[in-house]
């Protein structure tokens, strides 16, 4: 299987030329877009500017600091991104606090999930991930991106612990359009792959299924749809809010 190579950014990176990064073979990045007190100081205008640009997979992630409420970071995480797009998914970012942090994690998740429509990437140190936040197992399909440097990096490093997404191997790598040493991180497989797999299958639109009975059901704020078709096929779509534009239609495969 293939390997693909990106770098994860932030406010430190003052110049970024995508073209001349995606010109070099990497159509995946992952930026900062706050840092759990405040938006990052590139942010709208890098924002706006990663979105022109072609890439396949393009990340957004929030570093949740220890002395503010979860949910509310959260919630100004999702403002500070906007409405998400079909390239796009969310990282949460989280290095700080002392003793069990999986409440923490989940107080995010609950909300930026039924925001994003699929489950977002958790981001953590291998340490903290086997010490403070349950392990690889206790967060079932949940996409993971550990970091774990190791003392010599190969040329086709494998992940540790083993069953994470994909991995933070280097602060020190160079990729073409940006200045100096940056973070790097591999995925065993295609960008489209990445793509899927961080958005839990859903990376484009379906036609709308035919006039089937569907069943409604609500959480929170969310009004969501589905409906089956005669080969047992599920899709879903959802609605934000009262008066909210529908999402289209995803296919949501076979039960089992």
């Amino acid at each position: 299987m293939p390997d693909i190579h990106f770098a994860d950014i932030s406010e430190w990176q003052a110049n970024i030329d995508a073209d001349a990064y995606i010109g070099g073979g990497h159509r995946v990045i992952i930026c900062r877009t706050h840092n759990g007190n405040r938006p990052d100081r590139m942010i709208p205008a890098r924002r706006d500017y990663l979105r022109s640009k072609p890439f396949v997979a393009l990340g957004w992630y929030q570093y949740l600091v220890r002395n503010r409420d979860a949910a509310q970071q959260a919630r100004e995480f999702m403002a500070t991104v906007g409405e998400i797009g079909l390239n796009e998914f969310p990282v949460l970012d989280l290095e700080e606090g002392t003793g069990d942090q999986v409440g923490r994690a989940n107080a995010w998740f609950a909300v930026v999930d039924r925001w994003a429509g699929f489950q977002s990437t958790l981001y953590a140190g291998a340490s903290m991930l086997k010490g403070q936040i349950g392990g690889s197992a206790r967060w079932g399909r949940r996409p993971l991106w550990i970091a774990s440097y190791p003392a010599t990096y190969t040329a086709n490093p494998r992940f540790e612990p083993p069953g994470n997404t994909f991995w933070q191997y280097s602060d020190r790598k160079t990729f073409p359009g940006l200045a100096g040493g940056n973070d790097g991180n591999i995925y065993h497989g295609t960008a489209e792959q990445f793509l899927a797999r961080v958005r839990g299958g859903r990376t484009a639109p379906v036609a709308p299924p035919p006039e089937l009975d569907v069943a409604v059901a609500r959480n929170g704020d969310l009004l969501e749809e589905f409906a089956e078709r005669p080969d047992g096929e599920i899709w879903h779509r959802w609605q934000r809010g009262e008066g909210t534009p529908w999402s289209d239609w995803y296919s949501m495969g076979k039960p089992g």
